[in-house]
């Protein structure tokens, strides 16, 4: 065996252990369910007949919704009441989506949505997280879920499917809600999977010889600020966005649509977030795609340049970026782990694309480090 190849083995036993836990976690926690029922179903395959506040060409086929929205034509909607669900303090909502040719209109929004909406006892909307899954296009069948709070001051919840788009259909089947709670197991199992992963961060660190690394300081706090991001409770990142929205409702935002205004006499409907562009708005700037990609573009725009500086060989740069990759991999994985977060392929696919441009930014300014050699 020829002295790279003998290399690249060592080099990959190296890495096993942590391609080994990496697996097991993925396995074992998208097989395990958190939480548990605490109640009755409050609401599985409902009629047509049980909805309330029907808008626009709504209609019903084997327990199937189909909302429609013609060229031009009205949006379609379809609340149904969940009945007693502010007894409860968290409620799992499933169902499946099927779109075609949905067009999304002025705002991110306006596309095919389910949403679970809360409001107070004055019948005002409580801003919060409320969106299930929104879709766009054509796509096929889909299955979602969410865990959303019932939040104290709520007195009724909707469950509210929607045709916000400027032309296409919309298809939903099995939509089921019931309340839920957080499994006692849960808190041993994350306990057990978080010393794992520390004790194979302890035996990694003195292999990675970070304290060797011409910008190690800068590197380190970037991997730090990384892994707080993916540990951060979902909750706080849900109040920070909040309060972001609630600072843009003080400035000068463009109004709301004229077709989501009650007409002069008529009493207006209580409000939601699918129907209000402003809060929404804060939605279309995607701040948490855009933080996955600047802190890995960062991140490996550090990582390579200070190979550069320490005249690192060029098989060293593909080398370093699969590392850089499978430890955005092990961010994902790690929010398996907090109360309220999962992983998604779309942020390690984000992260990819951060990784990218900083390949593509360092190639080059890379003739800068050739010179100073």
């Amino acid at each position: 065996m020829d002295a790279p190849m003998e290399d690249w083995n060592v080099k990959l036993k190296m890495r096993l252990p942590a391609l080994l836990l990496l697996l097991v976690t993925v396995l074992f926690w998208s097989r395990y369910d958190r939480y548990e029922p605490v109640g009755p179903i409050l609401l599985e395959g409902p009629v047509l007949a049980d909805g309330t506040n029907i808008r626009g060409a709504v209609s019903e086929i084997a327990s199937r919704f189909i909302l429609k929205v013609p060229r031009g034509g009205k949006q379609a909607r379809i609340n149904f009441h969940l009945p007693a669900a502010t007894h409860y303090e968290s409620i799992r909502v499933r169902a499946r989506i099927k779109v075609g040719g949905v067009v999304v209109g002025k705002y991110s929004w306006h596309c095919a949505r389910l949403l679970v909406t809360q409001y107070d006892a004055n019948n005002k909307w409580i801003s919060g997280p409320h969106g299930l899954v929104a879709e766009k296009g054509t796509q096929g069948w889909a299955l979602h879920e969410d865990v959303f709070e019932i939040f104290p001051n709520a007195a009724r919840a909707d469950v509210i499917l929607q045709q916000a788009g400027l032309a296409g259909w919309a298809e939903f089947d099995r939509i089921t809600a019931q309340p839920v709670r957080i499994r006692a197991s849960f808190d041993g199992w994350r306990i057990l999977f978080l010393v794992l992963w520390i004790g194979l961060a302890i035996f990694y660190f003195p292999r990675c010889r970070l304290n060797r690394r011409r910008l190690k300081g800068l590197i380190f706090l970037n991997a730090i600020v990384i892994l707080a991001g993916t540990l951060m409770p979902g909750d706080w990142i849900a109040s920070g966005t909040e309060k972001a929205k609630a600072a843009l409702q003080e400035v000068n935002l463009p109004e709301l649509p004229s077709q989501n205004r009650a007409p002069a006499g008529k009493k207006k409907e209580p409000s939601s977030a699918p129907l209000h562009g402003q809060m929404d708005w804060f939605a279309e700037v995607q701040t948490h795609q855009i933080g996955h990609f600047m802190l890995f573009a960062s991140l490996c725009f550090l990582v390579y340049c200070s190979a550069a500086l320490e005249r690192q060989h060029p098989a060293y740069f593909f080398k370093v970026g699969l590392d850089i990759l499978l430890f955005a991999a092990i961010t994902e994985a790690l929010q398996f782990l907090t109360l309220d977060r999962t992983a998604g392929i779309l942020d390690l696919r984000t992260d990819l694309y951060g990784m990218a441009a900083a390949l593509v930014i360092f190639l080059v300014v890379r003739p800068v480090f050739l010179k100073r050699g």
